[in-house]
């Protein structure tokens, strides 16, 4: 039998997504503060939270550059709904013909994967919904929960993720709004401009 070489690149692809699987449940997990599939300490699990961030770093190079940034986020949706039970509806708007620049969609991604973490942390939530619209001159992503919203104290203090996610929209020029209301869910909101430059 001939050995095919798409077949064999295809087979190598599988195996990084299976690879890239099995360590984001693991941090979703850890984040929810579930035990894992192969019954994993508490300990363990908590270290496990730190590949939440390494997940953006191996989805960019192995998701993003080959799918774009509305697919690996419905990707990484399925995997979150699997892990939390949490119910995920996303919605996507996109410009037909336009790809959004590379280090844009990492940016989103990563501002996305954060939110996402604070909603299996934090929000006790049982619903997720994301909204995510690519034109030429910005991308708007909106994430809102049913949870338990977001404290004052916490909106004020914006430390940890938080900051990181402003920090990011307003390197871009852009903004990233939380929006918390006691026992109705929170609101993270971020919209970056496209330059001219850019599209």
């Amino acid at each position: 039998m001939r050995h095919h070489p798409a077949r064999a690149m295809y087979d190598l692809l599988e195996d990084a997504l299976t690879s890239i699987t099995m360590q984001l449940r693991s941090a979703i997990e850890a984040d929810a503060g579930r035990p894992g599939r192969n019954g994993a300490s508490s300990s363990t699990l908590l270290r496990a939270s730190g590949w939440a961030r390494q997940m953006s770093i191996e989805l960019g190079s192995v998701l993003l550059d080959t799918l774009g940034l509305a697919a690996t986020i419905e990707w990484h949706i399925r995997q979150f709904q699997k892990c939390t039970g949490v119910t995920c509806e996303l919605v996507v708007k996109y410009a037909a013909g336009f790809d959004l620049p590379e280090d844009y969609a990492e940016s989103v991604f990563d501002i996305y994967n954060e939110a996402l973490s604070n909603v299996a942390r934090h929000a006790a939530a049982s619903r997720v919904a994301i909204s995510l619209t690519i034109t030429p001159r910005e991308v708007t992503m909106i994430v809102r929960d049913n949870g338990i919203g977001l404290s004052e104290a916490a909106f004020a203090s914006a430390t940890g993720g938080l900051a990181g996610m402003r920090a990011r929209s307003r390197a871009y020029q852009g903004y990233c709004e939380i929006i918390g209301t006691r026992n109705a869910g929170t609101t993270v909101t971020v919209n970056l401009p496209i330059p001219a430059g850019r599209r």
